[in-house]
């Protein structure tokens, strides 16, 4: 058996080939394509060229079946998985709209009060795709008749894989877009009709089912593979830590995330600022979804590039372990935050001493382990060992994850979304 993992990412494509995941040794491979596919950032939009993405995937792919061999060409299952909360709109004939991502701005906080309606409503926020085509039903009507069917850009990659005839898409995605009922796992069609979302939802599919097999040979993937219906990337990530097991999670990615399971039973209060996340049958995600991460230190890089074009990420990074014990402090979040609109980034004890590229670095990073600590506030969990992704090749955020949170272990070696999709889908198949 062979299997084939594709994760669409806010900035790049992964994707993993897994032969004999059953048995020992297995071989595992993995590929990764940046995209540049930004078209519109600014003016409190965050939109992407959906064409763009899907070249990417291939180009991926075609690299994966490179390295692979022709053992590409006969997987048997392919598995999902795309950053949450955005929309896009398609036709039968493949005219599509941008996607716009979880990082749109677009719904005011006016907006969203406007249209929010039930007990469901609440989670409701910017960048979330029952707001923004609550949105662009009220501001666009006339261009949103044009499509028939919405979805994730995953949604719309196996719609185009398995030439299905109706958009899909799994109860995690459907949970990102929001105005979606956790109880009965299906949307809450009331507070759509509030909203004033007019085009038909894609229907909802259980993780783990799969939707259809490959008729479209362009993405180097033979016809007749099972291809899974797409799940959460946040999901994916933290499944290939954790696997079936219950524990907890740092993952540092675009954005980062502290993330710890709890019994689908459990119903206790969150704060604000933490949400629960659908995973398997047996497991919820207590999540802590900082909208700041990478794209955080990102600003601040490309402030230090447009100085100086010598000047090196690496170097950034190398600047900033130097400086690790800076008392310069930066609340990082540039980006605000979905629980508090209103508050963005600050400096604080800034000295003649301390602004330099690499006290400002590391502050930075500090302040992105600083802040999703304060955001999972005084959430209890019993997990004694936290794993950490996405920083094994950033001793910096090591550094300040330890000397914040306490001893970690690390995880990076073949641990990607894609890779976790797939382990995913071969663990909660239906």
């Amino acid at each position: 058996m062979s299997r084939v993992g594709i994760d669409i990412g806010t900035t790049s494509i992964k994707c993993c080939f897994l032969s004999n995941p059953s048995s020992s040794p297995s071989t595992i491979l993995h590929t990764k394509q940046v995209h540049t596919a930004d078209i519109i950032s600014s003016d409190n939009k965050h939109e992407q060229c959906a064409q763009r993405i899907l070249s990417a995937v291939r180009t991926a792919l075609v690299a994966l079946a490179e390295k692979s061999g022709a053992l590409i060409l006969n997987v048997n299952t392919v598995s999902v998985c795309c950053q949450m909360h955005g929309v896009m709109l398609w036709n039968d004939e493949h005219d599509t709209t941008t996607l716009v991502t979880w990082q749109d701005h677009r719904c005011s906080d006016d907006f969203l009060r406007e249209i929010r309606y039930s007990e469901f409503s609440d989670d409701l926020h910017a960048g979330y795709g029952s707001a923004t085509l609550a949105w662009l039903a009220r501001n666009t009507p006339s261009e949103l008749k044009k499509y028939k069917h919405c979805g994730t850009v995953a949604d719309y990659l196996v719609f185009v894989l398995c030439g299905l005839r109706e958009g899909v898409i799994s109860d995690h995605n459907a949970q990102s877009w929001g105005l979606f009922n956790d109880k009965t796992r299906n949307w809450d069609n009331r507070a759509l009709n509030t909203a004033g979302v007019t085009i038909n939802l894609p229907k909802i599919v259980n993780n783990g089912n799969i939707i259809g097999c490959v008729v479209n040979e362009k993405f180097s993937i033979q016809k007749g593979a099972q291809v899974f219906i797409p799940v959460g990337d946040l999901q994916a990530s933290v499944y290939s830590v954790l696997g079936a097991s219950s524990g907890r999670v740092f993952n540092y990615g675009t954005a980062s995330q502290i993330v710890h399971t709890t019994k689908c039973d459990d119903f206790g209060d969150l704060p604000v600022s933490v949400r629960r996340t659908l995973y398997t049958d047996k497991y919820n995600l207590v999540t802590a979804a900082s909208l700041n991460g990478g794209n955080s230190m990102e600003i601040v890089f490309n402030l230090f590039s447009s100085l100086t074009a010598d000047l090196h990420y690496d170097t950034v990074m190398e600047l900033a372990y130097e400086k690790r014990n800076t008392d310069l402090r930066v609340c990082p979040v540039f980006f605000g935050e979905r629980h508090d609109t209103g508050t963005f980034g600050s400096f604080s004890n800034v000295t003649s001493d301390n602004f330099t590229v690499g006290d400002i670095s590391a502050a930075v990073l500090r302040g992105v382990v600083e802040n999703l600590c304060e955001m999972m506030g005084g959430v209890q969990t019993n997990f004694d060992t936290l794993y950490a992704v996405g920083i094994a090749e950033r001793p910096i955020l090591q550094h300040y994850l330890r000397e914040i949170m306490g001893d970690f272990v690390l995880f990076d070696k073949d641990v990607t979304a894609a890779y976790g999709a797939i382990l995913f889908d071969l663990d909660n198949m239906k």
